[in-house]
C-alpha cells in the first residue's frame, strides 16, 4: 500500500493574469489576522517547489526544496535572501536526469546545513550539504543504504554535530511526501558530516528530530491495525543519545492521520502538525495534536474550509507548525480542490485556486484568527511557516503567481505582527 498526500506533485497550473494582487487580496480572512507586508518569489521558474524555510540570524531568509528537470527528475535548490526578501544567492545541485532535492535547512555557527537526497552512481542516497554564509559549498556528503533513501528532518546537536531522520530501503525514487515501504532512519554525524552512528527506527519514515534531555525525539508516521482497518497514525519515538529507542507512542483517530512537522514545546511536551481524515472531517483537514511531557495526548484540533466551499472536495493540507512566545501555535498549509468540482463566489477566488492557509491558536489549540495569503492570479499553497523577529510571521509557498515571480517559484510572504506575539530576541 502506498501513501502520500492527495495533492499531486509537482502541480502544473496555467498563469492566470499578469498583475500580482497584493493589498486586500494578500490580506486575511478573519478580523485580527495580520496583512501581508510583501510577497516575493525566487528560483529557476522550472517547477520549483519549496519544502522548508526559516529566518536567519542576519534577519534574512533561507529556503530549500527542488526544481524540476525533464520527466520526473529534479535538482536540489537553495535560496538565500536579505531581510526584505531580495535575492542574495541561490544554488542548484544535482546530477542530470536524477532525483536530487532539499528537504530542510538548519543554521550552524557560520553557515547552513541542508538535508535531502542526492544521487550517486545511480543510487538515491541520504545527503547533507554544508554551505558557508555566502553560499559557498564547504562539503557534500551522502550516506549509502539499501534502496532509495532520503533525509527529511535535521537538527544541530549540543556537541555541534548533526542529527538527521528520514528513511532507507524504499523501492520508490524521487521526493515522497511519506514513504511507507522502507525503514525509518536516524543518524548522527560530527560537525564535518562524518558519520558517527546510524539506527533503524520502528516506523517507515522519520519526519522531524530534536535533541531532548534523554537523547532525541522523533516525529514519524506509522501504520496501525485497529478494528480490522489498516490506517496511518502519528508516532512519537524517544531515543537515548546514541539513537537507541527508549519508547514509542502513537496518536490519532480511526482513519488516516499524517504528520509532517513536530517540535518539543515550552512545557516539555510535543506538538504535531499534519492533516487527517479522522475526527468526522469530510476530507483532508489540518490536524494539530498536543502531547504532554508524560507522552499522553492532551488535545487535538482540526481546521479547514476557510472559504466555505463544499468540504467533500476541499483539501486542507498542513506541513508546518511553530510555537509562539505566548505558548500558542501557528499552523500553515494549503487549501484548494483537485476534483472536477469547481465552485466560486468567494472574494478569495474559486475553489480550485490554492491559497496559503494560516491558523493562529491559543495554547489550547483554539483559533485566535485564520488568514488566507497569496494572490488571485495564481496558486500559493503554504508549505512552511516561521516566526520573525518583529513578532510577525513568514510563509513559504509553492507559487505560480505572476508579476515579480517566475512561472513556478519559491514564494516568500512576510506577514505583519498581529499584536499577540512579542518580538523575538
Amino acid at each position: 500500500m502506498r501513501t502520500h498526500t492527495t495533492r499531486p506533485f509537482p502541480r502544473r497550473y496555467a498563469r492566470l493574469a499578469l498583475l500580482l494582487c497584493l493589498g486586500p487580496w494578500a490580506g486575511a480572512q478573519d478580523v485580527g489576522a495580520p496583512p501581508a507586508e510583501w510577497h516575493k518569489g525566487h528560483g529557476t521558474a522550472r517547477g520549483d517547489h519549496v519544502h522548508y524555510g526559516m529566518q536567519t540570524r542576519d534577519g534574512g531568509y533561507i529556503m530549500t526544496g527542488q526544481t524540476a528537470e525533464d520527466g520526473e527528475a529534479s535538482d536540489m535548490l537553495v535560496v538565500k535572501t536579505d531581510p526584505d526578501g531580495d535575492l542574495e544567492w541561490q544554488r542548484v545541485i544535482g546530477a542530470g536526469g536524477e532525483h536530487d532535492y532539499g528537504t530542510m535547512v538548519a543554521e550552524a555557527a557560520d553557515g547552513f546545513v541542508v538535508a535531502g537526497s542526492q544521487t550517486t552512481d545511480g543510487r538515491q542516497e541520504r545527503a547533507l550539504v554544508r554551505f558557508g554564509a555566502d553560499g559557498t559549498i564547504i562539503w557534500k556528503r551522502t550516506y549509502p543504504a539499501s534502496g532509495a533513501s532520503s533525509i527529511r528532518g535535521i537538527g544541530i546537536a549540543s556537541d555541534g554535530g548533526i542529527v538527521a531522520t528520514g528513511y532507507v530501503g524504499s523501492e520508490e525514487r524521487g521526493y515522497l511526501f511519506i514513504s511507507d515501504d522502507g525503514d525509518g532512519s536516524l543518524l548522527k554525524t560530527d560537525a564535518d558530516g562524518a558519520l558517527q552512528w546510524e539506527r533503524t527506527l520502528p516506523a517507515p519514515h522519520g519526519m522531524r528530530v530534536e535533541e531532548v534531555v534523554s537523547g532525541f525525539a522523533i516525529g514519524a508516521n506509522v501504520w496501525v491495525e485497529e478494528g480490522g482497518r489498516h490506517h496511518q497514525q502519528v508516532c512519537l519515538i524517544l531515543t537515548d543519545d546514541e539513537g537507541h529507542v527508549l519508547s514509542t507512542r502513537t496518536y490519532g483517530g480511526a482513519d488516516n492521520d499524517q504528520v509532517f512537522d513536530s517540535a518539543v514545546t515550552s512545557d516539555g511536551g510535543y506538538i504535531f502538525a499534519g492533516h487527517t481524515r479522522s475526527y468526522d472531517v469530510a476530507n483532508w483537514d489540518f490536524l494539530l495534536l498536543k502531547v504532554g511531557a508524560d507522552g499522553e495526548e492532551q488535545w487535538h484540533r482540526t481546521y479547514g474550509q476557510p472559504r466555505g466551499y463544499d468540504a467533500r472536495y476541499i483539501h486542507d493540507e498542513s506541513y508546518g507548525v511553530k510555537q509562539t512566545p505566548d505558548g500558542g501555535f501557528v499552523v500553515i498549509g494549503g487549501t484548494g480542490d483537485e476534483y472536477r468540482y469547481s465552485a466560486s463566489g468567494h472574494a478569495f477566488g474559486p475553489s480550485d485556486l490554492w491559497w496559503a492557509y494560516l491558523v493562529r491558536t491559543d495554547p489550547g489549540g483554539d483559533v485566535l484568527w485564520q488568514g488566507l495569503y497569496g494572490a488571485l492570479d495564481g496558486n500559493n499553497a503554504g508549505e512552511y511557516v516561521g516566526l520573525t523577529r518583529d513578532g510577525g510571521y513568514v510563509v513559504f509557498t509553492d507559487s505560480d503567481t505572476a508579476g515579480s515571480m517566475g512561472g513556478e517559484n519559491f514564494g516568500l510572504v512576510k506577514i505583519a505582527p498581529d499584536g499577540t506575539s512579542e518580538e523575538l530576541r
